[in-house]
């Protein structure tokens, strides 16, 4: 039971430090021996509950604990996150996932590949950074937030970076696209990032108008077009409206407990 006790503290420890921790600054305040401290952490690391920074040798959040917490949490109303982004998996049977705003960087926080095995398909990595100006994911938050956030979000993201002939790299071309998703409510990347590829991503709107968080889904382009027609686009928007719904916190704050 001790060292179930021990193990707990340095996640808690480890999860409400978003620029990570120190292992002398962790020891310290969970009032463990270093040693102990550096043995726990050592485990934690072998399975990603906990990742280090191999030049500042800061421990923070690992992706192994994100895909954990998406797994079991459970929030307001007998809902969950999991719950509304596997409905739509199987039913759309492509990849879709969860994308949030930590610290500066718009970051992919869940992740659900298809199930179908003879789907050609394209997924997101946990944890993989969205490139802001290319990233349906990344526009569709930027849509959404004050003009200051976003050219800090962008920049922190490597700014208005090329990937393919039609990623938008022009800041009024950029902002005309940010007006063009508030009115229709849904972010594209049309091969912006990737020929052939195509995301599409809905933001979730918070009770207070915060948006920080967007739900997505990514294919083969031709494909993903054609299901957005046949009313995939609604099924997202609905269940955005569902998980922004849901009472108790952020989604980011759900999934990562401390961030």
């Amino acid at each position: 039971m001790q060292l179930i006790s021990r193990t707990v503290s340095i996640l808690e420890e480890v999860a409400r430090r978003p620029d990570g921790g120190g292992l002398v600054e962790i020891a310290n305040a969970t009032s463990l021996p270093a040693a102990t401290c550096h043995r726990l952490l050592a485990a934690l690391a072998e399975d990603e509950l906990v990742q280090r920074d191999p030049l500042t040798r800061r421990y923070s959040v690992g992706p192994g604990l994100v895909q954990l917490a998406g797994m079991v949490t459970q929030i307001g109303r007998g809902a969950s996150i999991e719950a509304g982004m596997t409905a739509l998996r199987d039913r759309w049977r492509e990849c879709f996932f969860l994308a949030s705003v930590v610290d500066d960087a718009i970051i992919c926080v869940r992740s659900l590949p298809t199930i179908d095995p003879n789907r050609m398909t394209v997924t997101v990595p946990l944890g993989q950074p969205m490139a802001p100006n290319v990233a349906g994911s990344g526009k569709a938050i930027l849509a959404h937030v004050a003009p200051a956030q976003r050219e800090r979000l962008i920049a922190a993201g490597g700014g208005m970076a090329r990937f393919t002939e039609k990623s938008i790299v022009d800041e009024e071309d950029f902002e005309s696209e940010m007006v063009r998703i508030r009115e229709r409510g849904y972010a594209i990347c049309d091969e912006e990032s990737e020929i052939g590829a195509a995301t599409i991503a809905v933001p979730i709107v918070l009770p207070d108008g915060e948006v920080r968080s967007a739900l997505g889904t990514i294919g083969p382009r031709d494909r993903i077009v054609s299901l957005a027609e046949e009313g995939m686009i609604d099924d997202m928007t609905r269940t955005a409206e569902v998980i922004a719904g849901l009472e108790q916190g952020t989604i980011v704050d759900a999934l990562v407990p401390g961030l």
